[in-house]
């Protein structure tokens, strides 16, 4: 620090000069302000109402539009039905335990929100978990009537406005159709212009291996119906543990072109130290299972051995990688293939026969598309923890990939929960050689217990912006009054970015209306090319655990080069049709409709 120095009756005096601010945060936590209280450990940007701007869903049950990026406020009249009912729970010999019934209305295990019906809004996806069947040793899973409410999954098919109404009765919303739901993922899978879902499915009687829930495909009308095509795509899984084909618990599933053949993959998330599948779309509406050839099934460490502390036998090497709950997928290292970064929860306990969370690489063509892991031990600088080393944990349930600084390169954020030895909301910049340094103290992060996020740029400056929720499971009134200033209210997080603008990078986000691709243009690949780097997106709907949802747009960072020498959009449409713009200025929201010669530029609102 210089001095300034100054002369006054014949005496040098030296006048120190003001220490300089120290900087800002990254992101202001903005949720009261805006108008989000309450309690809500799920959280989804949305449009709602095709206004433009990201609305929001908490908990799946409290809607809140949005007031031009402000504020938000209560949607009590969205149409959406919370019926009073009774659960029964079964008791351990699979018995209705009707002294453990409560009343109360019931809310979905999940929600997406997706334009199934092509025209032009969001729509309502409802899952339901089935919590009525028991395994019975000699006729197998049977149903318990006492313990269904005769609910099932519904579509619920969107006005413009906001307001939903029932949509048409298929074989995804059929009353013998129920599954132990746990997750979702829109795709168009066969590239048809109509979104598909694909439905993770995890124990139908917790920590019973045999007759996991199958993931099941439906394929979409246009219109709101969905039939089954899960055996018909070579997805039909089998009920005994342990083989290549075996059901497995699925506590996320997700969808990525991984090989760039423009076909969507489908992508399954094995809880249980299982392996995941990844199922590589053939083009011709079946798919073959590639994951443990790419290496997304798991590492290569299948021992199953435990720490000699723990005592317990080893266990079958397909009990013995992850506990895999999220997937997120960016083109990190700007090569033009698509990465992932695999979130798990990995316990000390389980040893290094546990998969920690890891950031895949995808090795290109000249590789095969196979994935290189890095752990995070390995690539992401070490986490502070509460407790000793054999007690820690990871609670890596959610993670996304996005360009906080908009410097062109891609930043990882993880939301960890569920532990309470130091499981927080983090942020990892990457550096301009590719390596990650944390920021979460510079970004103002000083979230624990992180729930679901969403990423999407809810004020309209150009910079991506994050919701996110908050989870009490195991962290006791005793840890929060110790450690969280004795917060007793799980209320959301709204975090404000502003370094993006603040940086002085350029930007450009990207949203899509399709003609012959479905509306919303998921599964479509976008590409920026700025000052000789090209970056990709694709847009996906369903990320992993249950209600990982972005809003379907891209945000691009592109540091300080003032002109976009090219935008272009593969449609995921039959012929993979594609788009290209050049000479595109900067800071602007760009909407390219499929088949028009100039896309719509409009400037930060």
């Amino acid at each position: 620090m210089r001095a300034l120095a100054a002369v006054a009756v014949g005496l040098l005096f030296v006048l120190p000069v003001a220490a300089e601010p120290p900087e800002p945060p990254w992101f202001a936590d903005v949720a009261k302000e805006a108008g989000l209280a309450g309690a809500a450990t799920d959280v989804a940007f949305i449009d709602l109402d095709r206004d433009g701007f990201l609305d929001v869903v908490l908990d799946r049950r409290q809607f809140l539009l949005s007031e031009k990026g402000a504020r938000f406020v209560p949607h009590g009249k969205h149409g959406l039905p919370y019926p009073e009912i009774e659960r029964i729970p079964l008791d351990g010999s699979g018995n209705p335990d009707r002294a453990k019934g409560a009343k109360g209305p019931f809310v979905p295990h999940y929600l997406y929100f997706a334009d199934v019906d092509n025209d032009g809004d969001a729509d309502a996806l409802l899952g339901v978990h089935s919590w009525w069947e028991r395994l019975d040793p000699a006729r197998g899973w049977v149903t318990v009537p006492e313990c269904d409410p005769g609910i099932r999954s519904s579509v619920w098919l969107n006005d413009g406005l906001g307001q939903f109404a029932r949509g048409p009765e298929s074989g995804y919303t059929a009353k013998g159709s129920f599954a132990a739901a746990m997750a979702l993922a829109v795709v168009d899978h066969d590239l048809d212009g109509n979104l598909d879902l694909y439905e993770g499915a995890e124990y139908r009687q917790y920590g019973q291996l045999y007759g996991c829930g199958v993931d099941r495909l439906f394929r979409g009308d246009g219109k709101g119906g969905f039939a089954d095509v899960t055996e018909k795509a070579g997805l039909l899984t089998i009920p005994e543990p342990g083989g290549p084909r075996s059901s497995r618990p699925s506590y996320g599933v997700t969808s990525c072109d991984f090989d760039n053949d423009g076909w969507p993959d489908l992508l399954q998330l094995a809880y249980g130290r299982q392996w995941n599948y990844l199922w590589r779309n053939r083009g011709d509406g079946t798919f073959e299972e590639v994951g443990i050839a790419t290496g997304f099934a798991g590492d290569e460490i299948t021992h199953g051995r435990y720490p000699d502390w723990v005592g317990r036998p080893p266990e079958e090497p397909y009990r013995s990688n992850g506990n895999t709950f999220d997937c997120a997928v960016g083109d990190y290292d700007n090569d033009g293939d698509l990465d992932l970064f695999l979130g798990e929860i990995c316990h000390a306990w389980a040893g290094e026969s546990s998969d920690p969370p890891s950031i895949l690489e995808n090795l290109g063509p000249k590789e095969g598309f196979r994935f290189r892991r890095h752990p995070v031990q390995k690539i992401l600088p070490p986490r502070e923890f509460r407790e000793p080393p054999q007690n820690t944990n990871y609670g890596d349930l959610r993670a996304a990939w996005l360009d906080v600084d908009l410097d062109g390169r891609l930043d990882l954020l993880i939301a960890s929960g569920d532990y309470p030895d130091g499981q927080y909301l983090r942020l990892y910049r990457q550096r301009e050689n590719g390596t990650f340094e944390e920021a979460t103290k510079a970004a103002g992060f000083d979230w624990e217990g992180c729930g679901s996020i969403s990423v999407g740029d809810f004020d309209r400056d150009g910079d991506p912006d994050i919701l996110a929720g908050r989870s009490f499971m195991r962290l006791s009134k005793a840890h929060r009054d110790k450690y969280m200033g004795g917060v007793t209210v799980n209320e959301p997080a709204l975090f404000r970015n502003d370094i993006g603008n603040r940086s002085g990078n350029h930007w450009l986000t990207v949203r899509l209306a399709g003609k012959t691709a479905n509306r919303s243009g998921i599964g479509a690949r976008i590409a920026v090319t700025a000052g000789g780097v090209t970056q990709i997106r694709e847009l996906r709907c369903g990320s992993g655990l249950g209600n990982h949802q972005d809003p379907p747009e891209a945000c691009f960072g592109l540091g300080k080069e003032a002109k976009v020498t090219k935008l272009s959009v593969r449609w995921p449409d039959a012929k993979r049709s594609e788009q290209t713009f050049t000479d595109l200025p900067t800071d602007r929201h760009v909407t390219v409709e499929q088949g028009k010669a100039k896309p719509l530029l409009e400037k930060a609102r």
